[in-house]
Parts: structure tokens; sequence; C-alpha cells
């Protein structure tokens, strides 16, 4: 009379065992049995099948953290690769590039300035033609300008005894007050290296943000990967419940509500997976943006383990010492407080009387040939001085007044920068430890879940409760699992991140083949 009951229990307990649970070892005494409910009461008075089994002391496949590859016969790209690639055709990135091409070709303008110019002159007419050549030359450190000018005229049906002319002229310039000495020669030039000095540290930034940018980019499509894997392992289990669910409900040992709730339970368990497999193709075509090729392109990041965060860092205080050396913003912001400088001396010295000393020499001769027009030339040297000074200075006042206003307008942004970059320090190296701790207690909230999940497994299975806790710590291990993966991969992307903030990020070398 017993066999029937025995036999459905039998065929109900195939039917409530969940994915990914392995048959517990039962305890060495019966003791433990728990109290006869009228599940309980139909199995079988034998030893072996009176005994409570205990919950494994290890948790499942649910609490281990799993490589998760990409789509099957995609092509797939390391993350250095990717950074190589992006640092070649991020347009963003291409478009700082022509930025110091640029600056370099206005180098090259500003020396220009101080190679001699050489401009020839032919001229013809019906009764004269004139050879000539003019050569000007900026002369280097003094401010001084030289400029010589050659004229050979012939006039070969004049009625004149001497139809040929040479006039060659010599003129050197050496001011001795306003634009003497080397800021005022080399002002111009100084300022385009600076700003082809700043566009090269723009550059670098630019390729240490983007750098950063596509490792956060791949470790997101990682984060997804790891996502809409626990969303299928969970969507499951949960489907496993749910036929679970119904069995017992069939044989009357579940009511509806349990149905309801793991019917419930497997919905939001799909929905999960449609977002987290949207969220995955938003972080894919995020990542072959950055790499500026096509959204619908195959590529994919390869498989990646999570990282460990077992790293030791540097204290704080050398850390901030490294990067007030290292930044670039630091040096280019000090390098701005000279620039101001220059400018400001600059405009004191321009307040000064212009004051010239002029060198000229001449020579002037007739002929009949070239050769007489060059040897019976009158020669003559001359030493004047020039001098001006306007009586309206209110703009070259004011331009020095501006210029020393921004001296210590650079100033305060040199201490200002410095703050905001130990402070950058000091937050990135918090949220690095943070993470990491963070990490370690998300792993044992991840084991307790698993834990906590295959223990109401066994209860409902054994009829000791409803599938609430169930689904409650279904919904816990998800939750556990899911921020373990982001805080791992947030903590990959964080000690890369730290390095760009000491300055000590080497794209090239940190990601070389």
């Amino acid at each position: 009379m017993r066999s029937a009951p025995i036999a459905v229990l039998a065929a109900l307990c195939a039917a409530s065992a969940l994915p990914g649970q392995t048959p517990p070892e039962p305890p060495p005494s019966p003791a433990a049995e728990p109290p006869a409910t009228p599940a309980a009461s139909a199995r079988p008075t034998s030893p072996a099948a009176a005994r409570e089994p205990e919950p494994p002391a290890v948790p499942d496949e649910d609490a281990r953290e799993r490589i998760v590859g990409p789509t099957e016969g995609a092509p797939t790209m390391s993350l250095a690769a990717a950074v190589r690639l992006a640092l070649e055709k991020n347009f963003s990135l291409l478009g700082s590039v022509d930025a110091v091409e640029t600056a370099r070709w206005q180098e090259k303008a500003a020396f220009g300035e101080f190679l001699p110019t050489v401009t020839p002159l032919f001229q013809r007419s019906s009764d004269s033609y004139v050879f000539g050549v003019d050569v000007a030359q900026k002369l280097p450190w003094s401010g001084g300008t030289l400029s010589a000018s050659g004229r050979y005229t012939s006039q070969p049906s004049a009625s004149t005894p001497f139809p040929k002319t040479t006039d060659v002229r010599l003129l050197l310039t050496q001011p001795i007050l306003r634009g003497v000495g080397p800021n005022a020669t080399y002002f111009d030039l100084t300022n385009a290296r600076r700003a082809r000095q700043g566009q090269e540290r723009s550059l670098s930034l630019a390729q240490q943000k983007l750098a950063v940018d596509v490792a956060s980019a791949f470790y997101a499509v990682v984060a997804q990967r790891q996502l809409l894997d626990v969303a299928r392992q969970s969507l499951q289990r949960t489907e496993a419940l749910l036929k679970s669910s119904k069995a017992r409900l069939e044989v009357g040992l579940a009511s509806k509500i349990d149905v309801f709730r793991a019917e419930l339970q497997a919905a939001q368990g799909r929905d999960a997976m449609v977002r987290s497999q949207a969220a995955l193709a938003t972080a894919l075509e995020r990542f072959r943006g950055l790499l500026s090729i096509p959204p619908d392109d195959p590529v994919e990041p390869e498989a990646a383990p999570l990282p460990d965060t077992r790293d030791e860092f540097e204290p704080v205080q050398a850390l901030v010492l490294r990067a007030l050396q290292a930044r670039l913003e630091l040096t280019e912001a000090r390098d701005q407080v000279s620039d101001a400088r220059r400018a400001a001396s600059l405009a004191t010295q321009n307040l000064l009387p212009q004051l010239d000393l002029n060198v000229a020499v001449t020579q002037l001769g007739y002929g009949g040939t070239l050769g007489d027009t060059w040897s019976a030339a009158d020669r003559r040297v001359e030493f004047f001085v020039s001098a001006s000074y306007p009586f309206q200075q209110t703009s070259l006042r004011s331009t020095r007044a501006i210029a020393e206003i921004e001296v210590g307008t650079r100033e305060r942004t040199v201490r200002q920068t410095e703050l905001d970059v130990e402070q950058q320090v000091r937050q990135a190296l918090r949220d690095l430890d943070q993470i990491r701790k963070s990490v370690e207690l998300q792993r044992q909230a991840v084991e307790v879940a698993a834990q906590q999940r295959r223990l109401a497994v066994l209860r409902y299975q054994r009829g000791l409760g409803s599938n609430f806790d169930v689904v409650d710590s279904e919904s816990s291990l998800v939750t556990a699992r899911s921020a373990l993966v982001q805080l791992l991969t947030t903590y990959a992307v964080a000690r890369l991140d730290l390095k760009r903030t000491t300055g000590t990020l080497d794209v090239f070398a940190e990601f070389a083949p």
C-alpha cells in the first residue's frame, strides 16, 4: 500500500532537482532528522533515506569567476593591439596630431625670419635695363638688421660718356634700447617653439586618455559578457525551479502562489538576459568607435581574465611627489609662467625710446664699362644715430600692465594645478584601495549567497518551506556576482588610470606588441 506514495515522492524529487546541484553527503548520524511533515512521512524509513542532507561546505560553480569568451567565430583583439590601433586611427587623436604638425610649420616660419632674404631684380625699358639684388638679414641675439642692395644700370643708347652705373649700399642697424637682446630678438621664435611644445604635450595627454578610454571600453565588454553569463545561468536555474514548482503543484506539495512566484522570477530572468544582450552590443559598439571602425564590424575584445587585486602600491606621498615632477599639465603650466614673464619683460622694454646705431657703406660709380664703374666708384662710410619716441603710450602701458597681471594669474594656476594633481593622485589611490577591499567583501558575499541558495534549495526539495527562499536567494546571488564583476573590471581600469594620474603612463611601452 505504501509503494504508490513512495513512487510519487521519488518522481517528485527527481523533478525538483535544480541544475548545478551536487547531491550532498549524508551526515554520519541520523540525529539531525527534521520533524515529520506530510512530505517527509511519505519517505521510506530506512536509515539511508531518513537522514537529512547537509548543505555542502564549498560553494558550487555559482561562486566561481569564469572567463567568458567572445562570439564564436568572431575575430578578436587584445587590449594592447586595440590601444595601438586607436593611437593610429582614432579621429579625435588625429586632430591632435594635425595640430602638432601645424605648430611645427609655424615654428619653421618663425625660424625663417633669421634666414637671409634675397630678392633679385631685373628691369628693362626701351633705352635701358637694370640688374639688381636686395639682401636682408636679421641678426641673432642682438636684434639688429643688416640690409644690402646692389644695382647695375646700363643705358646703351644714351649720349653720355658714362652709360653704365653701379650703386651698392650696405646698412647695419643696431637697436640700443628698445628691441635689443635675445628676448626681443627671439620672442616670436620662442613663442612658436612653445606653441609646438604645448601641442606635443597635449597630444601625449590625449594619447594617455585614449589608452585609458580604450581599456575602459575593453573591460566594459568583458564585464557585460560576464553579466550575460550570470543572467544566463540564473535563467536556467529559474526555469528549472519553475518546472519543479509545477510538478509539486500537480501532486499537492506546492501552492499556486509558488508557481506564480517562479514564473515571475523566470520573466525577470528573461528580461535580464535581454538587457544584458543590449548592454553587450552597446559596449561592443563603443569599443569599435574608439578604434574608428564601423559599429557592425565583427571584431571583438579577446577573452580576458578578471584581474588580481593583490597589487602593492607605493605610499601616497611618493606617488604625489612623482606626479608633481612628471605630470605634463604641471610642466606646461610652469612653462606658461615663464612665457608670461618674457612677455612682461618685452612689454617693459617697449616703453623705452627707439634708439638705433646705424652704420652705412655706399659705393656709387659711373663709367663706360662695368669694370670702370667699380674701380672708379666713390665709397663712403657713415655712422649715425636715429631715435624716436611716441608721446602716446597708453597702449604700450596697458600691454605691460596686462602682462604683469598675467604673470600673477599663471603663478596661481601652477599652484592650483599642483593641488589638483595631488588630490587626483590621492583620490585614485583611495579608489583602488576601496575597490580592493570591496572585492574581498563581495567575494565573501558571493560565497554566502551561493551557500544560502543551496540551503534554500535543499529545504525546498525536502518540503521544509516554499520556493520563496529559493527565489530570494537566487536574486541575492545574481546581485552579488554582478557586483563582483563590476568591481573587478573597474579595478583593472583604475589601476591603469593611476599610472596616468601620476604621469608615468607610457602608452607605447605599456601596450607594446
